[in-house]
């Protein structure tokens, strides 16, 4: 990890790019800490937020947002220094279009975005700005229209880059501590990345398949459970990310250990309410990088065929 002065304060226009459950949750608690933080929202949560504002439940304790930091679009004149985007991954690279003319030539960007691979996108609508590759640990979701509420102690943020420079990285850090926002700089960002994406996508599969919670699938299924961990791992190897048993462990008991136990994933939530999901970012993605790379994934590939003919049906 990169060695952080204390008690820097970091002064920055911020915008966050779709604001649902945990797009807004971040902004809540920046906005709570004084920052300058825009929020880009759309659909009916940002209409219940213009009319009574932003309701916060974070573990039992209830906040309030003015509905004044909202947008359904910024101003051209509006210009950012740090955009972190939080849209589902399919809706990425609409969100890099939008946001475009809103950018100068130092803003830094930060998808937090389910999935690996969101520098790459980020990096072909914007050439010439620095990426800070992200990935976070939150149980957020909305429950209703201007209401989010955040569920358990799980939250953890790590950021990191090869070109955002140490001093930056620096007031990201004490951009995100101030807030209460839990965070740590990693000098092996893409390793973290992959952590975590062995944790949600394992059981994004597994509860979407089974439709039960994330205690459920660990009670009742932990063998396949650890299948397609394991086939996951596999895949990472071969692209030169060192996961290892010990990290399939890790998601195990963490799941065992700090999830609520009737926990849904955004994907299992949004096959129940007939959604687009995340299906390629979080599946998909693991059957084209294993057939590229001459890899057999069987548990995967079998639970992704069913799960494809799931979602055709809720089209």
């Amino acid at each position: 990890m990169l060695l952080i002065k204390k008690d820097k304060r970091c002064e920055m226009k911020i915008a966050i790019i779709g604001a649902g459950g945990v797009g807004s949750y971040l902004g809540a608690k920046l906005l709570k800490a004084s920052n300058d933080v825009s929020l880009l929202a759309r659909g009916a949560h940002l209409k219940a937020i213009q009319a009574e504002g932003l309701h916060v439940i974070d573990e039992g304790i209830k906040f309030h947002v003015s509905s004044r930091y909202f947008y359904s679009s910024f101003d051209s004149f509006m210009r950012f220094d740090l955009v972190i985007f939080t849209t589902k991954t399919f809706d990425l690279e609409e969100a890099c279009n939008i946001i475009q003319p809103n950018t100068h030539q130092s803003t830094i960007l930060m998808s937090i975005s389910n999935g690996v691979g969101h520098k790459e996108t980020l990096k072909k609508h914007f050439p010439n700005l620095l990426v800070c590759e992200a990935c976070i640990y939150i149980l957020s979701n909305l429950i209703q229209p201007g209401v989010i509420k955040k569920y358990g102690g799980v939250f953890q943020l790590f950021i990191g880059s090869d070109e955002v420079p140490p001093k930056k990285l620096e007031e990201l850090y004490h951009l995100f501590n101030q807030a209460n926002l839990k965070t740590k700089v990693s000098t092996k960002i893409s390793l973290e990345c992959w952590r975590k994406y062995l944790f949600i996508s394992s059981f994004a599969i597994m509860t979407t398949f089974y439709n039960e919670s994330m205690g459920e699938i660990v009670k009742n299924h932990e063998e396949e459970l650890r299948k397609v961990l394991k086939e996951i791992i596999k895949l990472a190897n071969k692209k030169g990310i060192s996961l290892e048993q010990r990290n399939l462990e890790q998601v195990i008991y963490r799941a065992k250990t700090s999830l609520p136990y009737n926990s849904k994933t955004s994907m299992q939530l949004d096959f129940e309410q007939n959604k687009q999901s995340e299906l390629y970012a979080l599946c998909g993605y693991l059957i084209d990088e294993s057939e590229k790379l001459g890899l057999e994934l069987p548990t995967i590939q079998s639970l992704y065929k069913w799960l494809l003919i799931k979602a055709n049906q809720t089209a």
